[in-house]
């Protein structure tokens, strides 16, 4: 296989999102309308995934109780299908949102069955896939089919789903959404594309840092995860303040440390990075408000989205840095080492 012709499901899957995302919440608006349960009738709500879904399923929690003050928590499926009872216990009626890029993932079927068994709520399943297991498990499927891929790591299939959790926690699509988020996004890539190439190509670039607060930790450690599945770079995920709390022993000058600014914490988290950049560090910012002064890279968001909808855009430039990374490397970001599409048990 020719340099060229590694990654190049991968790569079209992560240029592919803007128009994707169009697809989706057009779906979403159309499919959804009056069938979605109000999340403000249960006294706790949990999300559930594995791999890439848990971490979905972490920005999500933290999104929901941010966003409308309901008790929420993440677990890892496996977790729910071992130990459903202590998990579910001290709540009376819950919502379990089940997340699945195919829908055929074992411990999230099984996580599933053992929640059922314990009659404390309903269960909403979020999937790529229409005919899958999982869509045929629960009454209620929020389907993000344009988010369907060929490789292995998910891309694509992460934003579109995070759509339906945000189209699921909002209670609708807002008119226009679509086509300003697709343009918007689209924009966006065309503008930074280059530099997210030139930093993953970068040889003196080792050591991986996603910072994240709230609930862009989640996507802080899903960033993590695709360099580690592509690449196969040391790379590591936490929250800014806690970084300073052990881990920044380990910044030397190829260290990459990646900011994932908030709106609410800003002030913090910029305080961090540059102390980072003093050991040596590179630092590479996304956020609305315009930190290069704190920065090697800036990556500037988009201020005219609503911050609750901006959250998919903080991940297509670090996919691709992870893809290029992956390519400089000599892998092939399509087929990463040991992995496979569905983890069935």
């Amino acid at each position: 296989m020719t340099t060229a012709e590694k990654g190049i499901y991968t790569k079209s899957e992560i240029l592919s999102q803007p128009e994707s995302w169009k697809t989706t919440l057009d779906q979403l608006q159309q499919e959804l309308d009056g069938k979605l349960p109000n999340i403000k009738n249960y006294d706790h709500v949990i999300f559930t995934g594995c791999g890439s879904t848990y971490y979905l399923s972490i920005w999500a929690s933290r999104l929901l109780q941010k966003e409308l003050g309901i008790s929420s928590q993440s677990i890892p499926a496996s977790e729910l299908w071992y130990d459903c009872q202590n998990w579910t216990a001290p709540f009376k009626n819950i919502l379990l949102v089940t997340v699945s890029r195919s829908g055929e993932t074992t411990e999230t079927l099984y996580a599933i069955d053992e929640f059922q068994k314990t009659h404390r709520g309903d269960v909403v399943a979020i999937t790529c896939y229409p005919e899958s297991k999982l869509a045929k498990k629960v009454q209620l499927t929020i389907l993000a089919t344009a988010g369907k891929e060929k490789s292995i790591a998910q891309t694509r299939s992460f934003t579109n789903m995070m759509l339906a959790v945000l189209t699921l926690i909002k209670g609708e699509v807002p008119t226009g959404m679509s086509k300003q988020l697709g343009e918007s996004a689209r924009l966006f890539l065309e503008e930074y594309a280059e530099k997210a190439k030139a930093i993953g190509r970068d040889p003196n670039n080792a050591d991986y840092f996603f910072l994240g607060n709230g609930p862009l930790f989640g996507l802080a450690n899903e960033a993590m995860l695709k360099m580690k599945e592509m690449s196969l770079s040391y790379s590591e995920a936490f929250h800014f303040l806690e970084f300073r709390h052990g881990p920044m022993s380990m910044i030397k000058t190829q260290s990459v440390i990646i900011g994932m600014i908030s709106s609410w914490a800003n002030e913090f988290e910029v305080a961090v990075l540059k102390d980072m950049k003093k050991l040596g560090g590179k630092i590479i910012i996304l956020g609305v408000k315009d930190f290069s002064e704190a920065a090697d890279v800036f990556f500037q968001l988009p201020d005219q989205l609503p911050q609750v909808w901006l959250y998919p855009l903080y991940l297509p430039l670090l996919q691709l840095i992870a893809f290029e990374c992956s390519l400089s490397k000599g892998l092939n970001p399509d087929k990463p080492e040991n992995l496979t599409a569905v983890v069935e048990l």
